[in-house]
């Protein structure tokens, strides 16, 4: 094999991991919580967090949401560093207000700390939207 072939199948792996994650999106009924997730307590309605989460800006957006069960996927696009991920997120209300759990999937493959970095700025992002203080937020491994 010619050694220009070599470099031919990196570039094809990439190339074909980064169109899969830029066309794969989330979907109420697939994309589950699963084992990874972090959750958090708010005062506000689950109607009026469910409102907020669908306004969410970037670099999150909106894949699907169901406002009978107060369910929503957001995304995030693929980066230098990941291929992006889907964060499904459930909003229950409680005694006394919300409980958000956010969990995250990756959009192709990928493992190690920047799954966990980009699932800790995904619940920043939402604590800000909604003003959760940090100390409320519980986290689940």
């Amino acid at each position: 094999m010619h050694p220009a072939t070599y470099m031919l199948i990196p570039i094809a792996v990439v190339g074909l991991g980064y169109f899969i994650a830029s066309s794969k999106r989330g979907v109420v009924g697939r994309t589950r919580i699963g084992s990874r997730s972090l959750d958090m307590h708010t005062i506000a309605p689950p109607k009026l967090v469910f409102e907020r989460l669908s306004a969410i800006g970037a670099p999150y957006r909106v894949d699907d949401s169901d406002a009978t069960t107060f369910t929503l996927v957001l995304s995030s696009p693929p980066t230098f560093t990941t291929w992006g991920f889907l964060y499904p997120v459930t909003i229950t209300a409680d005694n006394t207000g919300s409980r958000i759990e956010v969990g995250i999937e990756s959009r192709f493959i990928q493992i190690g700390p920047l799954v966990t970095r980009a699932h800790k700025q995904c619940l920043a992002a939402i604590e800000d939207l909604i003003g959760v203080p940090a100390a409320r937020v519980a986290t689940r491994a």
